[in-house]
């Protein structure tokens, strides 16, 4: 044991001791100046290190979780982990809340985009990645969330029931990863209840992670995610967040006095928080840095190449010139047309918790038109459809500076004479306040809070605004109160606990400036949270649909950039279906009819239905890619970067063929993963359905093909990769294991399973070899009788390919009876 530590716990009384066990605030833990021990902050994940504040300084803004897995890349997640490493030190934290290891269960979840892939082994390999990079920089990665934490259906109660051989040997695989390979610091808990138990209550956290797996970093509750005093201080939960306390302070020292917490759990607990303190340095500062920015070129360069490298081109068909549609030949063309609703605000990073604000945007149209106009070709440009559900953020291009002024009692709001608190300028009129926005040092305050402008309107027609928020609010324009939300429910923004939106409209003349002012009257409600969303649409003019129709039709190319954005896909609900919003689906169909070349970039985190897809001439899915979007999806389109990106998840065609649709999204409190162990690929490969597009799955500009494989041992092979092509090519080799003989196995026993992989750059002309060192649990399966790993024996094919339905090569290997013991047998190799 470390003797600092342990001399701070000696000296410290019982109840400061259990100060340490919860925060004092959104982001931060309690100090105890008596001991010199500092305060540690902690900053959300994955895209970015936020701060903070919602609102407040900007960050480097890294791809969504999902694109990370389709690089399939160990070597790159290590680069982004230590820029995310570098980013949550500019916000003065020492621990990062990421990376996401939950997973894809249904194609609909929520927070899909935080996640990696539906297959447990290629989550784990890719967070391990990402977490080496990000510790390396000194700092904690927090994974999360532990576990089973895969819908957003009831997401703070839903019971989440895995019968245990699918949760050893799928759930809990990324998180054992983590620890064993990557020696992660912290772990935070799920929202919901795994087999019964609250996850911060569950003995998962006790008998596995701690206990099988040796874990000796922080566990901490996920925000607002701890029911209990007694039973999570118990299962070994050592941080409640946020702060101030709910469940710990007084009522832990009576559970202590009352014999239901020992003292030695206490100690225990405050030991693991001022370990993770002294492992990043927290203990010896002075208390958390300044929070700043961050913004240089190798970063820039290194997020649009981390975008374009996980970019899956799904199809690529011959132009009317015989050559593949992609890269894009500017030689050949005069106009394109570039439509769609993404195309001019692309979606960079999914909702909820892990949004940040960018250093700087660069979207779809304006990077796109920027290489056309260089070539010489004219671009034209019609967003085709709208695909928000809520009023969109105000366009304060339109307005004069928005001034913010915060006053400590909201009936100041009313009085002429009242002087604000504080006062300043925002470029955002969607905020979140997860600190005391007056200055007072309450973690819940009452306040009021005015947004002020002048709004020079560019359209003339009825105008649309909304607001949504968690106190009442007001929005008036030209002194006349347009809307009132005072009687809207609550539950339907803010995770929850904001008011549903409320909209008004008026009639608003272009170029005609008028006063806008928006007030909210915050109470306290109990979590220390307050916000507001302010938006507006301007009337539509003309048919932007038949404008976008019109010049597909004049056009030699069209790109159809379409998708989602945080109204879909976002912390706090799920999507209902597969469908693109709005008339997406209609846009490309009808373009694909007029155009003679159609190009559609798919800008969603998680897999969409594409009825139109054989009827368009490539298909691209960019995902959520990150700040620099624009500029990672010239590089591909333009052939700078060869499409390297391969599927982490499986595209269905329909919600209806995906393993889990039945079971999905919970009924009565409870959510029954029946599918078992057969999601994703699993379950396509072994009912033998065909998906849209299967696991793995990924074109390239050139195409490479694995000629040879040898097998030194079950759990190594040499593979040669070949490439008779015309131009580079970038592969990824994946190994599937298939167990032959399948008497006796349960019937969720996947037909193969994602054992092994590895990127290989092959150029042309040449054979390249690599070495893949499969996964050192290929073998194992869990024994639920005698609660236990045990080794596989027998015949097991090797399929190696380049996706779960495309394979060259199956090797056979025979694992010798090993008994019950879990180590590497010697195996006989079966050409």
């Amino acid at each position: 044991m470390n003797t600092r530590i342990e001399e701070i716990l000696d000296r410290a009384t019982l109840d400061e001791q259990i100060s340490l066990l919860a925060g004092a605030n959104f982001w931060e833990t309690v100090a105890i100046e008596r001991l010199n021990v500092p305060v540690m902050r902690v900053t959300d994940g994955p895209v970015g290190a936020r701060g903070t504040r919602f609102d407040g300084e900007a960050s480097v803004c890294v791809p969504c979780g999902t694109l990370l897995g389709a690089t399939w890349d160990r070597a790159l997640m290590a680069e982004v982990g230590e820029l995310l490493g570098n980013e949550t030190l500019a916000k003065g934290a020492t621990a990062l809340l990421a990376p996401t290891v939950n997973l894809h269960r249904t194609p609909v979840g929520g927070r899909n985009f935080e996640c990696i892939s539906e297959d447990p082994y290629l989550t784990a390999q890719i967070a391990v990645g990402y977490i080496n990079g990000l510790q390396a920089q000194g700092v904690a990665s927090c994974i999360k969330h532990f576990v089973g934490n895969d819908t957003e259906f009831e997401r703070m109660t839903i019971d989440s029931q895995i019968d245990e051989r699918t949760l050893r040997e799928l759930y809990l695989v990324p998180f054992e990863a983590a620890v064993a390979e990557a020696g992660v610091l912290a772990v935070m808990t799920g929202y919901n209840r795994i087999n019964g138990p609250f996850c911060a209550d569950s003995a998962l956290v006790t008998d596995v992670l701690r206990g099988e797996w040796g874990f000796d970093g922080l566990v901490m509750s996920d925000w607002f995610g701890m029911h209990s005093t007694v039973a999570s201080a118990n299962a070994g939960v050592d941080l409640e967040m946020p702060g101030p306390t709910r469940y710990r302070g007084q009522m832990l020292t009576d559970a202590v006095q009352q014999g239901q917490v020992s003292e030695a759990q206490i100690r225990s607990l405050a030991r693991s928080v001022l370990t993770l303190m002294q492992r990043t340095g927290a203990l010896d500062a002075a208390g958390p840095g300044a929070e700043t920015t961050r913004d240089n070129v190798a970063d820039r360069l290194l997020v649009r190449r981390a975008g374009s490298a996980g970019m899956v081109l799904l199809r690529n068909q011959p132009s009317p010139a015989g050559q593949p549609t992609l890269p894009i030949a500017t030689d050949r063309l005069r106009t394109v047309a570039i439509v769609g609703p993404n195309a001019t605000i692309g979606q960079i990073m999914g909702g909820g918790s892990a949004h940040v604000t960018p250093t700087h945007t660069v979207h779809p149209l304006e990077a796109l038109r920027a290489r056309f106009v260089a070539a010489g070709v004219q671009v034209v440009h019609s967003a085709g459809c709208a695909i928000h559900r809520r009023t969109p953020e105000i366009n304060l291009q339109l307005c004069d500076e928005m001034r913010v002024d915060f006053f400590v009692d909201p009936d100041d709001l009313d009085r002429a004479d009242a002087t604000p608190v504080s006062s300043g300028v925002t470029g955002t009129t969607r905020v979140i306040w997860a600190t005391d926005p007056v200055g007072l040092n309450n973690g819940d305050p009452t306040f009021g809070v005015r947004f002020s402008t002048n709004f020079t309107a560019d359209v003339s027609g009825l105008w649309t605004f909304g607001i949504e928020s968690i106190g009442p609010a007001q929005l008036s324009i030209d002194g006349q109160i347009l809307i009132d939300n005072a009687a809207v429910a609550a539950g339907g923004s803010f995770f929850g606990m904001g008011r549903g939106e409320a909209l008004g409209t008026l009639e608003l003349e272009r170029g005609r400036t008028y006063s806008f002012v928006t007030e909210m009257r915050h109470r306290p409600i109990g979590t220390g949270l307050s916000g507001i969303n302010i938006g507006a649409v301007a009337p539509v003019i003309g048919d932007p649909f038949a404008d976008a129709v019109d010049m597909a039709a004049t056009a030699d190319l069209t790109i159809v950039v379409v998708g989602t954005n945080d109204d879909w896909e976002s912390e706090g609900w799920d999507r209902a279906d597969l469908d693109l919003p709005g008339a997406q689906d209609k846009l490309v169909a009808a373009v694909a009819q007029v155009c003679p070349s159609t190009v559609v970039v798919v800008n969603a985190g998680s897999p969409v239905a594409m009825p139109w897809v054989e009827q368009v001439d490539a298909v691209l899915m960019a995902w959520f890619p990150g700040q620099e979007f624009g500029d990672s999806l010239a590089d591909v389109l333009f052939g700078d970067v060869q499409p390297q990106g391969r599927l982490p998840v499986t595209m269905p065609r329909q919600l209806q063929d995906t393993p889990a649709f039945e079971h999905t999204p919970g009924r009565n409190g409870v959510a029954r993963y029946l599918e078992g162990r057969l999601m994703g690929y699993r379950w396509y490969d072994t009912t033998g359905r065909q998906p849209l597009f299967p696991f793995g799955f990924g074109l390239g500009y050139a195409a490479a093909t694995v000629t040879a494989v040898t097998v030194t041992d079950p759990w190594t092979m040499q593979v040669d990769v070949s490439n008779d092509d015309q131009r580079d090519a970038i592969e990824v080799v994946q190994v599937y294991a298939h167990q032959v003989d399948r008497t006796g196995l349960d019937a969720d026993e996947p037909d193969q399973r994602l054992v092994g992989f590895a990127k290989v750059n092959v150029a042309v002309g040449t054979t390249s070899a690599v070495e893949i060192r499969l996964d050192p649990h290929a073998y194992r399966a869990w024994d639920t009788t005698n609660r236990c790993w045990r080794q596989a024996t027998g015949a097991f094919e090797l399929r190696v390919g380049r996706s779960s339905r495309d394979i060259d090569i199956r090797v056979t290997v025979v694992l010798a009876a090993a008994g019950n013991d879990i180590a590497q047998p010697s195996g006989e190799v079966l050409p």
